[in-house]
């Protein structure tokens, strides 16, 4: 059997050996959409790339890893990079420092393209399915599209451009982002209809992550240290791992030895919500997928993820994924 590495040059020459093309869509005699299934034996799914215009492109993926897989990126392109985690587990190493940062399912990110050194899919024995769509733009229509207005109003976005401060800038993954990236990823039209909604779409993902981005005067103005911020990323683990029955936020702030007003205020930064409002929404991601599969029934989806009111699930999960868990089901049925 052949041999396959875990590492590869970020380039079409060694992708080549990674993945191979399925299926193309073309328009006006040009191919713009691929579909693409791995060779390497430890991954299995299938990704998608597009080119919503020149200088502006995306892919999406469904993914399972058996083993880490890096992707080293050695030209420094003009340009930048969103991406929207909703299952896995990434890391970018970027800058001069080759820092990690750590991107985890419900989060999203902008990657300034031009630093970073290496692109890794971090699987783990509880999650080794990796979903998420990428946005790549030029440098030169980002900065064209933010005027100096836009740029005024929204300092961090002059800095990134600028290129200031971290090279890398994880968010929450939003709710409206969330469906955004399931629609595309279940886009029903061909042709021109398919075109426009594409390129409507990743602008409306390019929107979430500017608003993500604004100033937001409720949040700390106090830096968490990086010791801090591994131990609040250690606390969101443990709410993921305990769904059905988590802590409470003193057992929650004792095991990962902050305090609870430290937890509370970090959770904030980091996630941008409450140590509640994580568990919910970790609560209702880990129920989509129970039923996506098919695994079991609304009301043990509801149960096993600890939410035992049937009527407050089907309403939580309509807030968060823009259908009631019933509909979500049997469009996931008819996917199959």
């Amino acid at each position: 059997m052949a041999s396959f590495p875990s590492t590869y040059q970020l380039k079409a020459s060694e992708l080549d050996e990674v993945y191979v093309a399925e299926s193309n869509i073309e328009e006006h005699g040009l191919v713009v959409e691929s579909h693409y299934v791995p060779l390497v034996p430890w991954v299995q799914g299938s990704t998608t790339t597009r080119t919503v215009r020149p200088g502006f492109y995306m892919h999406w993926a469904d993914e399972f890893f058996d083993r880490e897989l890096r992707l080293r990126c050695n030209e420094e392109l003009d340009f930048y990079v969103i991406t929207f985690a909703l299952e896995g587990h990434w890391q970018e190493i970027s800058g001069a420092r080759r820092r990690t940062y750590d991107r985890h399912a419900g989060t999203m990110a902008l990657i300034r393209f031009s630093q970073s050194k290496e692109h890794r899919a971090m699987p783990t024995a509880q999650a080794k399915q990796a979903r998420h769509l990428t946005v790549a733009i030029e440098g030169s229509q980002l900065r064209h599209w933010l005027t100096d207005r836009e740029l005024t109003e929204h300092p961090q976005w002059r800095r990134f451009l600028n290129g200031e401060g971290d090279p890398c800038i994880v968010a929450p993954l939003t709710p409206r982002a969330r469906l955004v990236v399931e629609q595309i990823q279940n886009c029903p039209f061909q042709g021109a209809c398919r075109a426009l909604s594409m390129e409507a779409r990743c602008l409306d993902l390019i929107v979430e992550m500017i608003v993500a981005l604004s100033p937001a005067p409720l949040l700390s103005s106090r830096r968490l240290t990086s010791q801090d911020q591994e131990r609040i990323y250690a606390a969101a683990e443990l709410l993921r791992k305990s769904l059905e029955a988590p802590p409470t936020l003193m057992e929650l702030a004792t095991r990962v030895s902050l305090s609870e007003s430290k937890l509370k205020s970090g959770f904030h930064q980091v996630f941008g919500t409450t140590t509640f409002g994580y568990l919910r929404q970790q609560r209702l991601e880990k129920a989509r997928l129970l039923l996506e599969r098919g695994d079991c029934t609304i009301l043990d989806a509801s149960h096993m993820v600890g939410i035992s009111n049937p009527s407050h699930f089907a309403t939580l999960f309509k807030q968060q994924f823009g259908m009631n868990p019933k509909q979500f089901q049997l469009n996931a049925t008819r996917q199959k």
